[in-house]
C-alpha cells in the first residue's frame, strides 16, 4: 500500500500548500484572510491541480489495487471450486447401490 501513503501524501501537501498560497494572496489582497473560503478554494484548487499533477501516483495506486483485488477474486473462485468439487464428490457417493 506505498502507492496510497504516496498520494494520500502528496494530495495532502498539495493541499496546505494551495491554502498557504490562497491565504497569502487573499491577505495580501484584503489585509484579514476568512478561513473557511480559503479551505474551501484551496480544495478546489487543488483537486483540480492533482487531477493533472498526481495522474502518475493515481495509476499507480489503481493498478495496485487492482491487482490486489484480480488476486482476492481468483483466490475466492479457487475455494469455490474446491467447495464445489468436494461437494459433487460426497453426493456421488451417497448414490451408489448396494
Amino acid at each position: 500500500m506505498k502507492e496510497f501513503w504516496i498520494y494520500t501524501g502528496l494530495r495532502l501537501l498539495s493541499l496546505v500548500a494551495t491554502f498557504g498560497i490562497v491565504a497569502g494572496i487573499w491577505s495580501l489582497i484584503t489585509g484579514e484572510v476568512d478561513i473557511f473560503f480559503a479551505v474551501i478554494l484551496a480544495f478546489v484548487i487543488s483537486g483540480a491541480l492533482s487531477f493533472f499533477v498526481l495522474d502518475p501516483q493515481r495509476r499507480a495506486f489503481a493498478e495496485k489495487v487492482e491487482a490486489r483485488a484480480s488476486k482476492a477474486v481468483q483466490a475466492a473462485r479457487a475455494k469455490e471450486d474446491a467447495e464445489i468439487d468436494a461437494e459433487s464428490d460426497g453426493e456421488g457417493d451417497s448414490q451408489k447401490v448396494s
